[in-house]
């Protein structure tokens, strides 16, 4: 052993190859171990304040996503606890609770408003004032409904006190009359015993019914809606996404008590005690007009154990490219200090300047490969980085190009944004004023500007049109003082129909604009739909002041294959409607019109079955 340490330290004094190899990974390592501490903590401040800026962008837009979701169900029930249908229905049935006939209507009633409101709804119930379930329906899926019911004995006690919550704010005659809750937070729907999807996040809403009912002496019924807060969904799917484990999410009420959260075991605890258990930072946003709050808990401990687990790697990593340094240095040392002798000349004429762009090779050994590799490199790098500027060039114009066209099309939807959220703001103030003819039009008005300037699809059901024309029509009697009265029926059975967006505008506003000009009274406008044969026939009839043979002539120039001129008043134009009729249909579409002066109009459009049904359900 002694003589192996007396050989080794030999060849160390020998050996200027291992001497500087040894040198140059202690001087690295070291370096690297100071540079990797100062990193860590320039990483903890760097994450924290990111991630404090970050996420409070998130909890402004989430905030005020989470809010209108939150007004957009209470506005749906509150519609609902007005359906006079509904309220004769339940008081029918509530006279006798045996008659199969009262009971029929009732649920028909409560099931037509389950399939217009299937995007959030999960559940209905018609409840009386003690708790007990007068009649629930739950959401249907794949045109199937669900066998297990939300509200059953096990959660009866919740039930129970969300009516007793609402008997209390009947009792203040406060606005809104209606009362939320979140318990039960989930709920798992099943068909034929086999698990369908779960409802996360569950907002229960109780109204009394009739809506505008104050006494709670006299409340019969209390109508229950259970929504399932998508947006909230989303938001704790998007956090749960994020790069690391140390952030959480929740929404707490005015108490600080946990209403939602990622992790289902802070439900029901303040907001204090998760605080309390972990070493957070919290960033917390109002929800508006709720008294909710938006919660997002910066776990510092774990967010300080993960950049120690990354500056642990960091240093083994170090450490090994370190000691990979030492021993190719080692290895290229001995290799370079044995020709050295054969490249002088070069050297003294790279100490001339002859290296400053390439290596003159003048050998076969190890070195001379290594410099004519190092020219070949050279050149294939310049070769690249040419191909590359030219690229980076190219998809720079790319971006561009996609930004610009990103930023018209967001330009061109703000406006419409603005104006339906401004239209529901007011219709929310008059709704609380009781003027409900006011609030009445405003809904529909922001109900077809949303239908109108909405991109997310252009193709739509028959029921989305139809309900589309009748908000229009009864916006525009309203607007000309009743010189109209107008009729639309549909069945019902052929409502979920694929069908082209915005169809019948054009035509409903020929007749109003045109037809009914010079009239002041006695106008009538009708639009109706029936099968016939294998086609769903469509008629828009009008008694209004007819077309002259000349406009006649361009109506149908207009409604042909060929049409190529754009009629003024019309919106958006019969031609262009014709057009994107034969684009959804093609051949198998057919239209056709009559029309006398002083008599009226009346245009039939004949719709086949659509091929693509099956996928509409």
């Amino acid at each position: 052993m002694c003589e192996f340490l007396k050989r080794l330290i030999e060849y160390w004094k020998e050996n200027l190859s291992m001497r500087l190899a040894a040198i140059t990974i202690a001087v690295l390592f070291l370096a690297a171990v100071v540079f990797q501490q100062y990193l860590q903590n320039q990483y903890l401040g760097f994450l924290l304040e990111t991630s404090e800026k970050t996420d409070g962008v998130v909890l402004d837009v989430e905030a005020d996503t989470v809010s209108r979701s939150y007004w957009s169900d209470m506005q749906t029930g509150a519609t609902l606890s007005l359906e006079k249908d509904l309220i004769n229905a339940a008081l029918d049935y509530l006279a006798d609770t045996e008659d199969l006939s009262a009971k029929l209507t009732l649920t028909n009633c409560i099931e037509r408003f389950v399939r217009r409101n299937m995007s959030e709804l999960v559940n209905t119930a018609l409840v009386q004032p003690d708790g007990t379930v007068v009649l629930q329906k739950n959401r249907a899926i794949y045109n199937l409904y669900s066998e297990n019911y939300l509200w059953n004995e096990t959660n009866r006690p919740q039930l129970e006190a969300l009516c007793l919550k609402l008997k209390d704010q009947l009792q203040l005659d406060t606005v809104p009359r209606a009362v939320v809750s979140s318990v039960p937070n989930s709920y798992t729907l099943s068909v034929k015993n086999a698990t369908i999807s779960t409802a996360r996040n569950l907002l229960h809403i109780a109204y009394a019914l009739p809506g505008n009912q104050r006494n709670a002496e006299n409340l019969k019924y209390i109508l229950v809606l259970t929504f399932s807060l998508t947006s909230v969904d989303d938001f704790f799917e998007k956090i749960s996404g994020m790069e690391g484990d140390y952030t959480s999410a929740c929404i707490t009420d005015e108490s600080g008590s946990i209403l939602y959260a990622q992790d289902e075991t802070w439900l029901g605890q303040s907001l204090d005690e998760i605080c309390g258990q972990v070493r957070s930072e919290v960033l917390a946003r109002q929800i508006k007009d709720t008294g909710w709050s938006l919660n997002l808990l910066l776990d510092l401990d774990a967010m300080k154990a993960s950049v120690n687990a990354r500056y642990i790697r960091g240093v083994w990593i170090f450490m090994l490219v370190i000691l990979l340094i030492g021993v190719l240095q080692l290895i290229l040392t001995a290799h370079a200090l044995r020709p050295i002798r054969r490249i002088g000349k070069a050297m003294k004429l790279v100490k001339q300047g002859v290296w400053k762009t390439r290596i003159e090779v003048k050998g076969e050994d190890e070195i001379w490969k290594l410099a004519r590799n190092y020219n070949d490199m050279a050149d294939a790098l310049e070769e690249w980085r040419e191909l590359n500027r030219r690229q980076n060039e190219e998809k720079l114009q790319s971006v561009r190009q996609t930004a610009d066209a990103q930023m018209h099309a967001l330009q061109s939807q703000i406006n419409a944004h603005f104006l339906c959220n401004t239209l529901n703001a007011i219709n929310m103030s008059a709704a609380k004023q009781g003027n409900e003819e006011v609030s009445m039009m405003l809904r529909m008005l922001s109900d077809i500007m949303r239908y109108a300037y909405s991109r997310s699809c252009e193709e739509v059901t028959l029921g989305d049109e139809v309900r589309w024309v009748s908000h229009y029509l009864a916006l525009q009697k309203y607007r000309l003082m009743d010189v109209f009265n107008y009729r639309v029926a549909f069945p019902e059975e052929y409502l979920e129909w694929p069908c082209c967006k915005l169809f019948l505008q054009p035509f409903v506003e020929n007749s109003i604009k045109h037809g009914f000009a010079r009239k002041q009274s006695g106008c009538f406008l009708s639009v109706t739909g029936e099968m016939d044969g294998d086609r769903m026939k469509i008629v828009i009839e009008d008694n209004g002041c007819g077309m002259t043979a000349q406009v006649q002539e361009k109506v149908r120039d207009a409604l042909s294959p060929n049409a190529s001129m754009r009629m003024e008043g019309t919106g958006i134009g019969i031609e262009n409607v014709a057009a994107r009729l034969r684009i959804f249909y093609g051949s198998r579409l057919s239209m056709e019109f009559q029309s006398r002066e002083g008599e009226g109009t009346v245009f039939y459009i004949y719709l086949p079955i659509p091929e693509n049904l099956s996928e509409w359900g």
